[in-house]
């Protein structure tokens, strides 16, 4: 009975010590990866516009690869840096920066270039009033075609000048023989005056209105 008593306490103490047992704590989380402020997404996402900013201070142009590259790796930072606020944060001001560099490239009259800024701001799914108008006149200077004056025919009864005219489609590269007078509107523009003995002549391009400008006598390659 005694033994028995011994078995009995032993195996009570062993199950109040299985009880007691302390586990050990769990393993810490790993470290976070990637950037973890908003100066290290800057710092990630500034090299992408890069090329945008030294065709802009050099009066460069941007080659269609270039462009693809730029738009694809926005996206991407897009989707790695945009669930977190301080990644907003910092695609934010990099957007600020686009629209500095559109609002740049259209004062110098570079509408592929202020266009592609459009695009790269959009891309990062901000919105700007700015960009906006600079996106819709970069759109018309576009299509303004260029003129080419070629030479002049007066009427010999009543002495209306006539001005013959190469208009060029900028996008196309079509070309379109015009014979206009002043005052005469055509393909979005309309011819003023003939200036100087016949030497320049001073177009309105209409979807713009008070844009005008003049352009030199130049005759045909023999």
């Amino acid at each position: 009975m005694r033994v028995l008593r011994n078995l009995l306490a032993l195996s009570v103490l062993a199950a109040m010590a299985a009880s007691c047992k302390v586990e050990p704590p769990p393993p810490p989380p790993p470290p976070p990866t990637g950037p973890q402020t908003k100066e290290e997404v800057l710092a990630l996402v500034r090299p992408i516009i890069a090329p945008i900013r030294v065709a802009v201070d050099t009066g460069t142009f941007l080659s269609v690869q270039e462009t693809a590259i730029i738009l694809q790796n926005l996206r991407q930072a897009v989707l790695e840096h945009g669930s977190k606020e301080f990644g907003r944060a910092a695609l934010r001001e990099v957007g600020y920066e686009i629209a500095e560099l559109g609002k740049e490239a259209s004062a110098d009259e570079r509408w592929k270039l202020a266009l592609f800024c459009v695009d790269a701001h959009d891309t990062l799914s901000m919105e700007s009033v700015l960009l906006g108008r600079i996106s819709e006149r970069a759109e018309k200077m576009l299509e303004q075609p260029t003129v080419r004056v070629r030479g002049f025919l007066e009427d010999g009864v009543d002495k209306t000048l006539y001005v013959f005219l190469e208009i060029v489609d900028r996008r196309t590269g079509e070309v379109k023989k015009v014979q206009a007078r002043e005052g005469e509107e055509f393909n979005g523009l309309r011819l003023i005056k003939v200036l100087g003995r016949n030497k320049q002549v001073r177009f309105e391009y209409i979807k713009i209105p008070g844009l005008i400008f003049d352009v030199d006598f130049e005759p045909n390659n023999p």
